[in-house]
């Protein structure tokens, strides 16, 4: 089953779904809650600049996970092609929120089921943020002059999310925060996803194959055999 609309899930409605705990699962309100889909929180070199941006929405609102790594991509993306070492970029709304769906067969012949039943209670399929209107969804770090080509960056993450946003632009070139940062900076390290590749296990001809190592056509162990001839001379 695909996944749903975000208009089902954007409005704030009843209370915050979102006890989880990490230290003890077991005594956790929420369970069965799915990893969050954001793979990274902060981009770029974290060095002294001169402006800081904050993306605020207009009005309240709840964003999904998959929404704001979409938005990260798009923004990352671009940044790093056209200010490359020369930007930070933070994603600060974190998806605390559970979201629960009451999951309804939607084939031929299941109209009763279909339908659902009334107030649900729904089990997790996914996270989601909630964001209060003047509260930043992401915050960038750059330098005066390529503060147009920061404007690009973040328009195209605000086409990934619901609603409409603002840039809020603050001169941090005198803040003791950002005058305490080093001039070089540290440079953030993309977070891959690990793919573990199993490699063949090369045998060389007349060489014995390694412990563990399973060939094909491979003989039975002296021990079988052995259990296996007083069986066969017991039935002669």
């Amino acid at each position: 089953m695909g996944i749903r609309p975000a208009k089902t899930v954007r409005e704030w409605k009843g209370q915050a779904w979102a006890r989880i705990s990490k230290r003890k699962p077991r005594k956790s309100f929420v369970k069965g809650a799915p990893q969050v889909r954001v793979r990274q929180w902060n981009m770029g070199v974290d060095k002294r600049f001169e402006l800081e941006v904050d993306v605020v929405p207009k009005e309240r609102i709840q964003l999904r996970d998959n929404q704001l790594e979409a938005a990260r991509q798009a923004a990352n993306k671009y940044l790093e092609k056209n200010l490359p070492e020369a930007f930070f970029l933070q994603v600060c709304a974190y998806p605390h929120l559970v979201i629960r769906e009451h999951s309804a067969l939607g084939v031929a012949g299941a109209d009763r089921i279909s339908k659902g039943m009334k107030r649900a209670f729904g089990k997790p399929k996914g996270r989601m943020a909630r964001v209060k209107a003047g509260q930043a969804v992401f915050r960038a770090r750059i330098y005066a002059k390529d503060l147009p080509i920061l404007k690009k960056g973040l328009t195209r993450a605000e086409m990934k999310l619901s609603r409409s946003f603002n840039l809020i632009l603050k001169d941090i070139s005198k803040n003791t925060s950002n005058l305490a940062r080093s001039v070089i900076g540290k440079k953030m390290k993309e977070v891959k996803v690990e793919v573990k590749v199993v490699e063949p296990v090369a045998v060389a001809e007349g060489a014995a194959p390694a412990e563990g190592a399973k060939a094909e056509g491979a003989e039975a162990p002296a021990e079988k055999k052995a259990e296996a001839k007083p069986a066969a001379k017991g039935k002669k």
